[in-house]
This record gives C-alpha cells, structure tokens and sequence, in this order.
C-alpha cells in the first residue's frame, strides 16, 4: 500500500519516540525502505533532540522557569495586597455612605457588616504587603 510521505511525515515523531502502534511501525519501516527524503527528515528529529540535550542550556531554561515562577507569586500577592486595600476603603466608603438611622420602632439600623469586612480586607492587605516586603529582602541578601 503507498502511504504518501506527508502522512509518513506527520507519524515521524512518533516513529522517533518509539510511541506508535506497531502497525504503524512498520508501515513507516516499509516507506523509509524506499524514501530518502522521508530518512532525512527522521535524521533531522536526531540531530535536534541531541542538540537539546546540552547541560548549560537545560541549567539556563531552569533559571528562567524558577524566575519565571518566583514572579507569578509576587504578581499574585500584588494583585490580593491592591484588591484587598480597594475593597477596604470600599467597604469603608460604604459604611459611611448608608450610614445609621433610628426606625419608627426605635431600633438603630446601619450597615454593620461593612465594618468587620471592611477590617478582614485590611487584614488580607497587611499579610500580603507583610509577606512581599519579606521576599525582597530574602531575595535582596541572596543577590549579595
């Protein structure tokens, strides 16, 4: 049966992986039998895997990806830290907006709630700042 060499093109990698069925296999043997293109091409997946492989490369992609993950935590407790102080004064805002009546029965009606959340958003807001401001100097004596 002939396959046309785009097929066998797109089954390389994995042919290469040794990952496919062994149908598949073989029918990719078969072709490579009589392809020299098609031989090339699998080469090429040889010479780019091991080109890969160097050690100062692998250290280098670490470091980026350790920085790059170091840099998504304190983007993140930026962003809660900035959240947290807007829903602070928001909450304080709001308390003083709606502020407190006495009703006909003579109860005291106010919007209680926003004060303990208005306190838990600045709470969330102080950890947070707490905490990045210890990261940089952590990361400040590491750099000496």
């Amino acid at each position: 049966m002939k396959i046309s060499c785009d097929i066998i093109k797109d089954l390389l990698p994995l042919y290469h992986d040794n990952v496919c069925s062994t149908d598949s296999r073989k029918l990719i043997e078969e072709h490579l039998e009589n392809c020299e293109e098609c031989k090339s091409e699998l080469k090429k997946y040889d010479t780019e895997i091991k080109g890969v492989n160097n050690m100062e490369e692998a250290k280098l992609l670490g470091k980026i990806a350790k920085k790059w993950k170091n840099d998504k935590k304190t983007a993140f407790l930026k962003g809660t830290a900035l959240v947290s102080i807007i829903g602070c004064i928001l909450c304080v805002i709001a308390y003083n907006v709606n502020g407190s009546y006495i009703d006909k029965d003579g109860y005291l009606v106010e919007s209680f709630g926003f004060i303990p959340l208005g306190f838990l958003f600045a709470f969330i807001a102080l950890v947070s700042v707490i905490i990045l401001a210890s990261i940089a100097i952590i990361r400040r004596y590491k750099r000496r």
